[in-house]
């Protein structure tokens, strides 16, 4: 498959509404690169159908213009890589990241090169899909799923919890066991709603969680992230189905519906696509469970709709963070009774520790 390469630049002040405009149309994943005061992105579209997805860009990116009227037109210089090409590009970009307490995101490539200390290396090769922990939202939702499994003070310590150990590189990953306490001893799933690479996933289950479904509506992503929890030593707790919100209600993947509704539901897409999936997370949730909202543009309007929708399902607003001009949520759906623990001190160890 040949992929067809967009650079543009923006002013600093723009960057992330033109980001968000980028990543809502193109959503195969956005290098951000700052220059001097301005902001160079890259993104990209596969060949096949993209006179119209340029098109729906070039509307969209009309609205990031009047709200930013230093944003030049849309104008990018646009060339074409094959697959293989185009995941090499990431690696110029993808460096390691400490996120929140616990966790270094590790490129693929760089997994023998880097010591992770005490904290829970993520090892992910993004491939064709979104989600490298590199961006604000991603990072966000991170930090506000960490704490969730993980509360500040619970630890007893503060290094790292242990956790199932990345198998080491060439090790075998989709069938190798994960120590660790039997899941039902713990309770509770976590659903990731647009997996992407299946960085959310992934650390749900490196930090204890027994179960995780990850969603995507995309095959590549679900290729994608399958690949990367087995590298992370965690495929057999993650299962992973092509379906939107909609559709897992209607018809959970095999051996799921036991396991729904969620303790915690994750999803970091746009505000404006959220929106329309409300409904479907309060029905995939359980009373008084967790929910994790990521990917919203602060100050946005699809952000203030999506508030109200949020309110008026009763969901309580209990944390707002934001970094970057963007946020994420942490929300309460309504229950009866206190919500249920998800996990406790995740099991095994992680690479290099104690």
């Amino acid at each position: 498959m040949r992929w067809l390469e967009m650079v543009i630049d923006v002013p600093a002040q723009a960057a992330e509404a033109a980001a968000a405009a980028l990543v809502e149309i193109a959503g195969s994943g956005l290098v951000w690169e700052d220059r001097d005061g301005a902001v160079r992105l890259r993104a990209y579209l596969p060949e096949e159908g993209f006179e119209e997805r340029y098109r729906q860009l070039g509307e969209r990116w009309r609205r990031v213009r009047q709200v930013f009227p230093a944003v030049g037109p849309w104008a990018p210089a646009v060339r074409a890589r094959d697959e293989a090409e185009w995941a090499e590009a990431w690696k110029a970009y993808f460096k390691p990241l400490p996120v929140g307490r616990h966790l270094l995101v590790v490129p693929g490539w760089l997994r023998d090169q880097v010591d992770p200390g005490p904290r829970l290396p993520l090892v992910l090769d993004p491939g064709t899909a979104f989600g490298t922990g590199q961006h604000a939202s991603t990072r966000l939702a991170l930090e506000l799923l960490e704490e969730v499994l993980v509360p500040p003070g619970g630890e007893g310590s503060s290094e790292a919890p242990a956790g199932p150990a990345a198998p080491p590189h060439g090790a075998g990953g989709a069938g190798a066991p994960v120590a660790g306490p039997e899941p039902a001893s713990l309770g509770g799933t976590v659903l990731d709603v647009g997996t992407g690479s299946g960085i959310l996933a992934i650390a749900a289950a490196r930090l204890g969680a027994p179960r995780v479904l990850a969603i995507d509506i995309d095959p590549v992503a679900v290729r994608v992230a399958g690949e990367n929890a087995a590298a992370n030593g965690v495929a057999e707790r993650i299962g992973l189905a092509c379906a939107t919100p909609a559709g897992l209600r209607q018809v959970p993947p095999a051996g799921w519906a036991g396991h729904l509704p969620a303790a915690l539901t994750v999803a970091n897409i746009t505000a404006e696509v959220l929106s329309g999936m409300v409904a479907d997370l309060d029905a995939l949730t359980r009373p008084g469970g967790t929910i994790i909202l990521s990917g919203l543009l602060e100050g946005a309007a699809g952000t203030a709709v999506l508030e109200e929708r949020c309110h008026d399902r009763g969901w309580q607003l209990e944390e707002r963070r934001r970094a970057e001009g963007w946020e994420a949520w942490r929300l309460r759906r309504p229950g009866a009774t206190a919500p249920e623990k998800i996990a406790g001190t995740p099991a095994g160890s992680p690479s290099g520790a104690q």
